[in-house]
């Protein structure tokens, strides 16, 4: 059986409006929903159809992807899995697409980008098993961008070989690119750089592909505990327990971030790479706020288009 595994938290209109494109393809044998302490409980979408289950976690202040996947098809009942993120909407040519005991399949952002569909790269397909053997998704990846990539690179280590999703099987609800960043940040967290550094795609995947190679992501890893709050016909309310969270080393995390920031001001403020090598934390971030406030300054002003 075929398990189609999503997460969602504060899009909701793009899954009400996939689900019943999912639901439309009978080899759509289950459906797991995580929702991800979404503004509003989606429990009802576990009477749309018998095929459908909504685990609801509660307390979570802001989107973490590696937790949301891992939960979902830890409650998956299919041999195989399509990981699909609640605005794709596979065609039928990838429904009858199956992993096998040499290869999984993934999107891949090279072919999606001239299409316009670079989201591709987080669409795949694999088994229970397979994801099983690399232990899911690393949670030491917490902020947007790598955790699709390094899932596949220790699939492709385990002996796996990736083999493509195409991109035209593939089609999406269109969106702002903002949509994707939108809940990288607790709401309550005030204005400033760090704010600004969260919702940055580079910044975060930088400091992610460090973090993957500081702490590689295994079978020896615990992953999140969760405890059951509620249960109901087809839906269940989870609450990780945070205490048990593996702790990323205060040096490991001070390093990715440099490392990140390093890049960040060679890209931002045309500094070359080799010479931001000589500069902390402070000279780095000091930089990028000098760079976004000149740009601010020079937005202003421009004359409008109307003028």
């Amino acid at each position: 059986m075929l398990t189609l595994v999503t997460a969602c938290m504060n899009r909701e209109a793009h899954l009400r409006q996939a689900l019943p494109v999912w639901l439309a393809h009978a080899e759509v044998g289950e459906v797991i929903i995580v929702d991800w302490s979404n503004d509003r409980p989606l429990a009802e979408l576990a009477a749309t159809d018998p095929r459908v289950r909504v685990i609801r976690a509660v307390g979570e202040p802001r989107w973490i992807l590696s937790y949301a996947y891992n939960l979902g098809v830890s409650r998956a009942s299919g041999e195989v899995i399509l990981k699909c993120d609640s605005d794709c909407l596979p065609l039928a040519e990838t429904l009858i697409l199956r992993p096998g005991p040499s290869h999984f399949y993934a999107g891949h952002w090279q072919s999606g980008s001239p299409l316009g569909k670079p989201s591709v790269n987080g669409q795949c397909l694999f088994s229970r098993a397979q994801f099983d053997g690399v232990n899911g998704y690393s949670e030491f990846i917490r902020t947007y961008g790598r955790d699709d990539e390094d899932f596949y690179d220790r699939l492709a280590a385990a002996g796996f070989e990736r083999r493509e999703i195409p991109a035209a099987q593939l089609d999406f609800i269109a969106h702002e690119h903002d949509a994707r960043m939108a809940n990288q940040v607790d709401a309550a967290e005030p204005p400033g750089i760090e704010k600004v550094l969260r919702k940055d795609p580079l910044f975060n995947e930088l400091t992610n592909m460090f973090l993957a190679k500081a702490l590689p992501w295994g079978p020896a890893r615990p992953r999140a505990h969760y405890e059951s709050v509620e249960t109901g016909p087809r839906w269940e309310v989870v609450k990780r327990e945070k205490a048990s969270e593996l702790p990323i080393p205060g040096e490991v995390a001070r390093g990715a971030r440099l490392h990140a920031l390093r890049r960040v001001v060679a890209k931002v403020v045309g500094i070359a790479l080799d010479a931001t090598q000589r500069l902390d934390e402070k000279a780095c971030l000091a930089l990028i706020t000098n760079r976004l406030q000149a740009n601010a300054r020079a937005a202003l002003k421009r004359p409008s288009a109307a003028g």
